[in-house]
């Protein structure tokens, strides 16, 4: 089935609770499934124990302590059982319908995808009660005051692929929990060819609402993060910003894959294509033609506001 990995922050207070919540959603989705909890954040070896994960508490992290993507999937990789891996933050919540789901899309391709997806946002301050019933009671407080963030500024809080699809070295030093990570993941997917795959159309994850006091250094916003910076670094210049789930090429709906053509928006679609193919000589050319048009445009339209403040 699959191996879910993580890495979470100090298991105290609210957030003990909220990564409880998400862990043992993971676990009582499915029989087989496995989760590897990674680094030596405080309560982490004791709730291991507790619900039978694999530990592994030595992590290479930045020096302000943040845990690097590409140490976590290459451990994931070697010590997972299953075929399928997901790395999935520590605060969200999955249904039996998200296993479901990933086991069916495996099953149609085998190899050469990523499954990415949207979630819904809930404040969630207590331990769920894990009833027979929880996914619908937890459905009904997620239909009442549930928030979809603006689709276009949306990444992923999770990554499933087949385990092996990774190597070392494929992905540089991503940082987790810093913005521009999970854009880097879908663009380096299209750039492969693989199927990167939204499945917000048939299942949101739940995530639980939190503020940033586990940051070590002050966190006021993204574009002023040094960490989240260095991530976007790693994506092309002036594409930074460009690779959230509408660049993903599938769908799956209906239990079927399907098309996507970044969501109905026909110029981001051409946008993405013309993009991922700027090494084909052809193409870099016309990008060429088309930077020089809009630069063209733009000095009209500034030249025409010195005209009119000059006759004015």
């Amino acid at each position: 089935m699959i191996t879910f990995f993580t890495t979470a922050k100090d298991f105290t207070g609210k957030t003990k609770v909220a990564q409880i919540n998400a862990i043992k959603s993971w676990k009582i989705a499915h029989e087989e499934t496995e989760i590897i909890l990674f680094g030596d954040c405080t309560g982490a070896s004791e709730i291991a124990e507790e619900l039978e994960l694999i530990h592994i508490p030595d992590i290479k992290t930045s020096r302000q302590g943040t845990p690097f993507i590409n140490d976590m999937f290459e451990k994931a990789r070697d010590v997972a059982s299953n075929e399928v891996c997901c790395f999935i933050n520590a605060d969200i919540i999955i249904y039996s319908k998200f296993i479901q789901s990933l086991t069916k899309i495996h099953n149609l391709l085998k190899n050469n995808y990523l499954i990415v997806g949207q979630r819904q946002n809930i404040d969630l301050d207590e331990p769920i009660n894990f009833t027979p019933n929880w996914e619908a009671e937890l459905d009904s407080l997620v239909v009442e005051s549930g928030v979809i963030p603006p689709f276009d500024q949306s990444g992923s809080d999770f990554f499933a692929f087949p385990k092996s699809q990774y190597q070392n070295g494929d992905i540089p030093d991503l940082m987790v929990g810093r913005a521009g990570w999970d854009l880097w993941m879908i663009y380096n997917g299209r750039l492969k060819g693989f199927k990167v795959i939204d499945l917000s159309d048939t299942f949101m994850i739940v995530h639980q609402n939190h503020n940033y006091s586990h940051r070590k250094v002050k966190f006021d916003s993204y574009d002023q993060d040094e960490e989240s910076f260095s991530n976007y670094k790693k994506l092309p210049e002036k594409e930074m910003y460009l690779y959230t789930l509408p660049a993903c090429n599938y769908t799956f709906k209906n239990q079927k894959l399907e098309r996507n053509f970044a969501r109905g928006n026909f110029k981001r679609f051409l946008t993405y294509e013309i993009r991922l193919r700027k090494s084909n000589p052809f193409i870099k050319i016309l990008i060429d033609k088309i930077t020089t048009i809009s630069e063209i445009r733009q000095k009209i339209k500034r030249t025409a506001k010195q005209i009119k403040k000059i006759l004015n």
